[in-house]
């Protein structure tokens, strides 16, 4: 037999370490147990204390640590260790693949490697150590960092470099998959966590029921149970608010696949060009950015039920694409011609008025009577104003719990009629909003509801409640009461003109008396300013107001102009001296001039 030569004596040596190490890699499913394994047997070529597995945070200015392994056992220690921007800088020259760094000595030679071993001092006392270390990579991007900790100052040599080499792939592997299981375990927790939320929705559902079940919703309810049992398409309808997807979960818990996927679809929130890839799922390669296949929902609720809410919301091709999937329970995929057979029951609702839309053409006959099979009509809140209490009283519980308020406020009868009056547009969704938004603006035991309701809510009340008819007689009085006044206002200004106009009238017809009896002269003894007891400045600016000029009393044979004076200053000019000093004394007085 020949004899080998040293350098097959190294590689069959290499061979038969990483062999050992591979297999105690792959020992176990356990990752905890598989490192620990190959921990133990490292340490027979490795002055070994501890290996250290972490990852560089560039955003975060840090290393995460994962995980510890020394000779007590398999420490996940989940810490960050903060760096400056002097030691980031400093660790960016390792970052290269297939390369071991030896730093000797922990304090002296590499500051990020002292303030790793004072990180983990509780598991493994600080002390002068070694640090072997190499850079775990995939493909192109860095993983994280592998350290090896040694038993003492400048305890590793070349040959220790040259083996952590070749484990550096193994490691690779484990790094990723613990990433990932990492990754894995958090979207798991979400999903419990989620679970547990939806659970608890249900048990509150089940124990407290639908408001207004018994009263103004005993119909629907009726209707409703009777669906115990059955797969039957509905098509809820119902004015926005109404509550239809709440009638939805109703009839699914009652429903033989109460404990399938049920899957809700708001088809109005779906932009158009999105809706066929939400509804029936895309192969890879489909469009642009469709970089791995994505199961629709229709495929989703395989096994259960599809509630379509805001069906007529739907555009026509995706509608003769939605007919198909329900006469002949296939499924293709956008980019892809292979059928997938799917098993679900639709619920459908909608705000819309599906027949005008049919009339109109914007909704398919044939879809519109395969979903039509059971119609449900939800009524709106003013029909049904018997549970505003109890909804209202509702919605502050509810509000009150999470907004953690110890005491709940009550309503005012006032309140309870006048929401009763009020013909919410915007049904139970608007109610609610309003009792959360009076309990944010409120602070007393009583709330007043009816003063956060719209300006113009006059114009919404419902004509057939008592407090309804009071605000249409108050809206009928306003009208009146404003035509009164605009009407009295417009006789007022016509009355003070009148009056204006006599009293300017009487005057004239005096002053023209005076200068008649004085022939014309208004100044000196025997004038007309004095008979007037008047100024005889103050004469003459009002005469010149009124129009009256002096020469028509100073005519040939001082006969006044008769026909340029009205009959009433011919009888006024026949008047007695008592006349003309009562007057006189009016006017000093300030009732005439």
């Amino acid at each position: 037999m020949d004899k080998l030569t040293p350098l097959q004596v190294d590689v069959n040596q290499d061979l038969d370490f990483y062999r050992e190490a591979s297999l105690r890699m792959t020992s176990s499913l356990d990752m905890a147990e598989a490192v620990q394994a190959t921990f133990h047997y490292l340490c027979r070529h490795f002055p070994l204390e501890g290996i250290s597995l972490h990852q560089m945070d560039p955003v975060l200015k840090g290393h995460k640590l994962f995980f510890l392994i020394t000779r007590s056992g398999f420490h996940h220690v989940e810490r960050f260790l903060p760096l400056s921007d002097e030691e980031m800088i400093e660790l960016q020259h390792i970052q290269k693949p297939h390369q071991v760094f030896n730093y000797p000595n922990t304090p002296d030679m590499f500051s990020v490697a002292a303030k790793h071993s004072h990180c983990i001092a509780d598991i493994l006392p600080f002390k002068q150590r070694g640090y072997l270390v190499s850079v775990l990579w995939a493909g192109n991007k860095s993983l994280g960092h592998l350290v090896f900790l040694g038993n003492g100052p400048a305890c590793f040599d070349v040959e220790h470099e040259r083996k952590q080499s070749l484990l550096v792939p193994h490691f690779s592997v484990a790094m990723a998959n613990m990433l990932q299981f990492q990754r894995t375990l958090a979207f798991q927790q979400r999903l419990d966590m989620q679970k547990s939320e939806l659970e608890e929705k249900v048990r509150q559902l089940r124990g407290q029921g639908l408001i207004g079940a018994q009263s103004g919703l005993r119909s629907v309810m009726d209707m409703v149970a009777s669906l115990s049992n059955s797969e039957t398409p509905i098509l809820i309808t119902g004015e926005t608010g109404t509550g239809k997807e709440m009638i939805a979960d109703a009839i699914q818990r009652i429903s033989p696949r109460k404990n399938a996927p049920f899957v809700k679809v708001n088809c109005g929130a779906i932009p158009e060009s999105l809706v066929d890839s939400e509804l029936f799922g895309y192969q890879k390669g489909a469009f642009t950015g469709a970089t791995s296949s994505r199961p629709g929902r229709f495929e989703q609720a395989h096994g259960g039920t599809l509630f379509l809410d805001e069906v007529g919301e739907l555009p026509l091709q995706v509608q003769v694409r939605l007919l198909r999937v329900l006469q002949n329970h296939i499924v293709e995929r956008l980019g892809s011609n292979t059928s997938i057979p799917v098993d679900i029951r639709i619920i459908a609702a909608t705000n819309r008025n599906l027949e005008t839309m049919l009339r109109g053409g914007a909704f398919r006959e044939d879809l519109y009577y395969r979903l039509n099979v059971f119609p449900l009509h939800i009524p709106p809140l003013r029909e049904r104003t018997e549970d505003i209490p109890a909804l209202s009283r509702h919605f502050l519980e509810k509000l009150c719990a999470r907004m953690k308020r110890a005491t709940i406020p009550t309503i005012p009868c006032a309140t309870l009629e006048r929401l009763t009056a009020y013909t919410w547009p915007g049904n139970v969704r608007e109610l609610e909003n309003l009792v959360e938004r009076a309990l944010l603006l409120c602070d007393e035991q009583h709330i007043r509801l009816e003063q956060f309701l719209p300006q113009e809510s006059t114009w919404y009340m419902n004509p057939a409640s008592p407090a309804g008819q009071n605000v249409l007689e108050e809206i009928i009085m306003s009208i009146v009461t404003k035509e009164l006044e605009k009407r009295l206002s417009a006789f007022g200004k016509r009355s003070e003109q009148h009056k204006s106009s006599s009293l300017d009238e009487a005057i004239a017809s005096r002053i023209r008396a005076a200068l008649t009896a004085c022939k014309g002269k208004i100044h000196g003894p025997g004038g007309a300013g004095e008979q007037l007891g008047l100024n005889p400045n103050t004469l003459r600016k009002k005469m010149a107001k009124l129009g009256i000029s002096r020469k028509e009393f100073t005519l040939r044979g001082n006969i006044p102009n008769t026909q340029a004076m009205p009959s009433t200053d011919l009888q006024i000019a026949g008047q007695s001296k008592k006349s003309s000093k009562n007057f006189s004394l009016a006017a000093e007085r300030g009732h005439i001039l």
